[in-house]
């Protein structure tokens, strides 16, 4: 009988200090002991003004002057990976576990070559499957990847790890995809901004890929869709306690409203005709790490984008005789996200919770599973705060 493997992803803060990696280790042990063979895919440590965290190392090249070539900048932004697998399959061989480390490049991921925000074209499973029966345990840098021809190193962008832990786990045939964070699973709002936001059991992947894309930060929504596509399951769920954590995949949402994401402090643009630009919601997000909304009257499209995004989206557009009419910026969205028949219920009423609290809704969008709310970017956390109290609390 073939070996059930279980893709286990670790992130930033899980391996961030010597007490979270042995929380890991425990983890990655327990997994063993119920009889699976796992593969693990690890974030860098900690965060901004960690040594070896992923901010610290771009700080490190950015300050070195202006601008930073996209080659180089995936150079250093891969370090913090290689570094994460190299103390955590140590950290295995240590507590009598077999382990190899590997690069993405190692593990065969193989990317498009695209600088900053590559995508994952094949993997090559062979290799990290010869480990596996071989009683070894792959332990494999996250959101890296590189080239079938040349082996030019390639960054996946921000978040990334989860996309190739799922992708890994697709390759694999892993009969789940883990995902270990320091958060106990997928909350309806930010904890960070509602403490009090209650944990889901489960959610559907179309549900979680929206309120990713708009903002919510547990998951990358790249990782949905691959997940999606492979009719892989993942569960999120915290390095830090025992808690079952929330099943993502082919199920029904636990509750009429499952999301209330925040996308912070983006630059809003309108672009006439822009239903005539060649590209989709979904390349949108993966290219530009932006979204688009239908505006009001008529073809007009308005583009939620991050600033150092902004150029290259107005290069893109410029490419197909589009042009941007107007911008805000230090603008925030704040969406609803749930069954269809809440968001239509809902969405009057959303948009007069902001009126009473003298917020200025700049634009708004009514879809199929989602409404939204563009506002000052001040505003994002009251509204926010107001929407759960109104329709979820």
């Amino acid at each position: 009988m073939a070996a059930k493997i279980v893709a286990q992803k670790f992130g930033g803060t899980s391996v961030a200090t010597p007490e979270s990696r042995q929380r890991v280790v425990a983890h990655i042990r327990r997994t063993l002991d119920e009889g699976y063979r796992p593969v693990v895919v690890v974030s860098a440590m900690g965060r901004r003004g960690a040594p070896y965290a992923t901010d610290t190392l771009l700080d490190l090249i950015h300050a070195q002057g202006e601008p930073v070539d996209g080659r180089d900048e995936d150079l250093i932004f891969h370090c913090g990976e290689v570094i994460s697998v190299a103390i955590m399959s140590h950290l295995l061989k240590l507590a009598g576990v077999r382990s190899v480390g590997l690069t993405g490049w190692q593990a065969r991921i193989y990317t498009d070559g695209h600088w900053r925000r590559a995508k994952i074209v094949r993997i090559d499973s062979s290799r990290i499957l010869r480990h596996v029966e071989q009683g070894e345990v792959p332990v494999i840098a996250g959101g890296q990847g590189a080239t079938p021809d040349e082996g030019e190193i390639t960054i996946l962008g921000r978040g990334a790890s989860d996309t190739s832990g799922v992708a890994v786990g697709v390759a694999v045939g892993a009969e789940k995809v883990e995902i270990y964070s320091d958060v106990p699973g997928v909350a309806i709002a930010d904890p960070r901004v509602i403490p009090a936001a209650r944990y889901l059991r489960r959610i559907r992947y179309r549900s979680m890929y929206e309120i990713g894309i708009y903002g919510a930060r547990v998951m990358h929504p790249g990782a949905v869709l691959i997940a999606q596509q492979g009719g892989t399951p993942i569960v999120a769920r915290s390095t830090f306690a025992d808690s079952p954590g929330t099943l993502i995949g082919d199920v029904e949402d636990e509750t009429r409203l499952v999301g209330i994401p925040i996308l912070a402090g983006v630059d809003l643009l309108t672009v006439p005709g822009g239903t005539r630009w060649n590209i989709t919601r979904e390349a949108l997000f993966d290219r530009f790490a932006a979204v688009g909304m239908r505006g009001a009257e008529g073809d007009a499209l308005v583009v939620a984008v991050a600033p150092n995004w902004r150029a290259e989206v107005e290069e893109s557009l410029r490419a197909e005789g589009l042009g941007v009419s107007r911008v805000v910026s230090d603008v925030s969205l704040v969406s609803l996200v749930g069954e269809p028949g809440f968001i239509a219920e809902s969405f009057a009423r959303a948009q007069a919770v902001a009126g009473e609290l003298g917020i200025p809704v700049l634009f708004a969008e009514r879809a199929e599973i989602r409404s939204t709310f563009a506002v000052p970017s001040s505003e994002a956390s009251r509204l926010a705060t107001a929407f759960y109290e109104t329709f979820a609390a």
